[in-house]
């Protein structure tokens, strides 16, 4: 690729769109790593911010590159690289414009998140190893030797005005400033949450689908009403948590159809002999079979919702005590009659016919 069609490609409207597209979806993912209290803004105070309870504010700015380097890694964030220095002017002058630069340090935290690989920036290793002995000098000394380095009279003037913050409040401002490089595959991470709240592989993409979109009509609608678009997080729940219904509505159980095996002694088995003995069935009947798969099949579906964890320990301890009483009232609403006839003095032997019509 010539010199030329690499400026294009930077400049065209694909690569700026995905640029947006790539904030966005930053965005929806903190999104749904908001916690209560938090707050996350949509280009207000910065391309991100999230509010917290604490009263600090934590802001975000999002690089995005389609450009690439070897082994088809994206292009890296070089020591040089305009973006990286224009973001950190940009906050430079966010400090010096507000009324009270002591507290603003104090409140704010400072992330540059980009998908470029760091390959080997010196200026990022400079920032972890003052990060780890806080010697401002040597960070600073790399700042200037940066200056005597760069002909981008772009680079200079932003470098400049970083160094003219001042020695202790430079120092503050390094300690809370954060490079995130290699964050790319947004959207595989903003399912990756998704799968995290919903536990179901097979509603990821919908729900996805479903949030985004909702996400991007609501953005747009707050923006063009001249709305800042700001999302709490019970906001979040009360405005998308829709998007997440299908992932906790009640479904009907899967079914896994096996193939039953019959013992030779059907008649041995206690529910059989208890049918038997109150004439519902006779010996050798086919329904004595019929009833035995219907059990066998019964007891395979619940094993295999237990084990497949459809349904949870405590559900079919619900269950079973469940089905003991409605056997219970339908036992007692239907031999009520005969409890009565019994206790005005009729013999069981006169009542037996009756008994067994009730079955």
């Amino acid at each position: 690729m010539t010199n030329t069609q690499s400026i294009q490609k930077q400049h065209t409207a694909a690569a700026q769109g995905i640029g947006f597209d790539y904030q966005f979806y930053l965005f929806m993912y903190l999104s749904l790593e908001l916690r209560y209290g938090q707050k996350i803004g949509f280009e207000v105070k910065d391309d991100i911010h999230i509010d917290l309870p604490d009263g600090s504010t934590i802001l975000f700015q999002a690089k995005h590159t389609v450009l690439t380097g070897s082994y088809d890694k994206s292009q890296n964030l070089t020591e040089l690289d305009v973006d990286l220095w224009k973001t950190i002017s940009n906050w430079v002058d966010f400090i010096k414009s507000s009324d009270d630069h002591e507290k603003f340090l104090n409140s704010h935290n400072f992330v540059l998140i980009t998908n470029k690989s760091d390959g080997n920036n010196n200026f990022i290793t400079s920032l972890l190893q003052f990060k780890n002995d806080e010697n401002l000098e040597v960070l600073v000394n790399f700042l200037k030797e940066l200056l005597g380095k760069t002909e981008n009279s772009t680079i200079k003037k932003n470098i400049k005005n970083i160094l003219s913050l001042g020695k202790r409040k430079m120092k503050r401002f390094f300690k809370k400033l954060t490079i995130d490089t290699e964050v790319d595959n947004i959207t595989e991470r903003v399912k990756q949450q998704i799968w995290g709240k919903c536990n179901q592989a097979e509603l990821v993409d919908p729900i996805f689908e479903k949030l985004s979109s909702n996400m991007h009509e609501a953005k747009y609608l707050g923006i063009k009403g001249r709305k800042q678009f700001e999302i709490t997080f019970d906001d979040f729940s009360k405005r998308f948590g829709r998007c997440f219904r299908p992932a906790f509505q009640d479904k009907p159980l899967p079914k896994r159809e096996l193939r039953i095996h019959l013992t030779e002694d059907l008649e041995s088995q206690t529910f059989i002999k208890q049918l038997l003995d109150i004439g519902e069935v006779k010996s050798g009947s086919k329904y004595i079979e019929e009833y035995t798969a219907k059990m066998l099949k019964t007891l395979n579906h619940f094993s295999y919702w237990v084990d497949e964890n459809f349904v949870l320990p405590t559900e079919m301890d619900d269950f079973r005590k469940n089905s003991i009483e409605i056997w219970a009232n339908e036992f007692k609403a239907k031999y009520r009659r005969i409890e009565r006839k019994l206790e005005t003095g009729a013999s069981l032997g006169d009542l037996e016919s009756e008994i067994r019509d009730l079955g």
